[in-house]
């Protein structure tokens, strides 16, 4: 084995069907590395570090020099630091694996530097422009596909991540004790590749809906209880349920310049939920509950720093 070639080491360690050490993975613990993430992992070395790794680089012979050269050049390419982050698990996963089996003295990747850029902050939306877009998906509910009007406000009431929105099936939803409102147990998310699947932190949460939204996804469900069916049937397709978000921008006066300008994207929605959440006193406990978030420092990615929040402490500060 230490005489395997780097590249050919970390293409079958991706490789679902091939690689022995997903399969370990999965044995210890069910569903730990799941083929969306594989294929990912995948492609991310094969498109951006295997153009990059000097031919015939035996495994033996890897250096933290030459994965210094490798970061050097994906950073350089214009690749976000957290884009390059993920590339760079690619190879130093395998790595680490390689150290762990013996085949390797030790991880070469290490002792690389970390990069002290930041990625571009996620857009929030304000309060009032999320109360222009539930307005609208109200006041046009005839001119917007339902499950796209639906989808949207599914993730404005409650940020869940688009996957989980996409993922949604009647069964998921049962009677609350609070009135006027249902239950909606987030079971599962859609993979391209995985179909059907556990969510991203790999266990079920739930959220309360109101009862109007429940029925409204009930009535919209096809024969198989998909709630938010495409219009060709089965599941939406992620970039049907963009484009039909930025449409809704675009309506409440945010334009593709605005847009691209604040970082807005769908799961600016997720992000948004959170520092509305936290505006209106809603504890990081009960927040992490909601969102599924197993981790205070994660959740404080998803909490920014809004205009409420500001207010409140430059109140405090001339009260000093």
């Amino acid at each position: 084995d230490s005489n395997r070639l780097f590249v050919e080491w970390c293409t079958e360690f991706w490789t679902w069907d091939k690689s022995e050490y997903i399969a370990l993975r999965n044995r210890l613990k069910e569903n730990s590395i799941g083929k969306e993430y594989a294929y990912n992992m995948l492609k991310n070395f094969t498109k951006n570090v295997e153009p990059l790794v000097p031919k015939g680089l035996r495994i033996v012979n890897v250096t933290t020099s030459i994965l210094d050269r490798i970061t050097k050049a994906l950073y350089a390419s214009g690749k976000s630091p957290g884009t390059v982050k993920i590339i760079i698990y690619s190879f130093s996963i395998p790595l680490k694996e390689a150290t762990r089996l013996g085949i390797i003295s030790c991880n070469p990747a290490d002792k690389l530097l970390s990069s002290s850029h930041s990625d571009e902050e996620r857009g929030v939306l304000t309060k009032e422009e999320m109360v222009k877009i539930v307005k609208l998906l109200r006041d046009e509910e005839d001119s917007i596909f339902p499950s796209y009007r639906l989808g949207i406000l599914l993730a404005v009431s409650t940020g869940m991540r688009l996957s989980e929105v996409r993922a949604v099936n009647v069964s998921d939803i049962e009677e609350s004790e609070v009135k006027g409102y249902e239950k909606l147990n987030i079971r599962h998310s859609i993979g391209h590749l995985s179909g059907v699947k556990s969510t991203k932190g790999k266990y079920e949460r739930s959220v309360l809906i109101a009862s109007s939204l429940s029925s409204e996804l009930k009535e919209n469900a096809d024969s198989s209880g998909i709630a938010l069916p495409s219009p060709r049937g089965g599941y939406m397709s992620p970039p049907v349920l963009r484009t039909a978000f930025y449409e809704v921008l675009e309506k409440i006066g945010i334009g593709e310049e605005e847009r691209d300008k604040r970082n807005l994207t769908f799961h600016s929605l997720r992000h948004t939920f959170s520092t509305l959440s936290r505006d209106w006193n809603i504890s990081q406990e009960d927040r992490m509950l909601v969102l599924g978030h197993k981790s205070a420092e994660v959740n404080d990615r998803y909490t920014h720093a809004s205009d409420v929040a500001l207010e409140r402490v430059s109140v405090l500060s001339q009260a000093i």
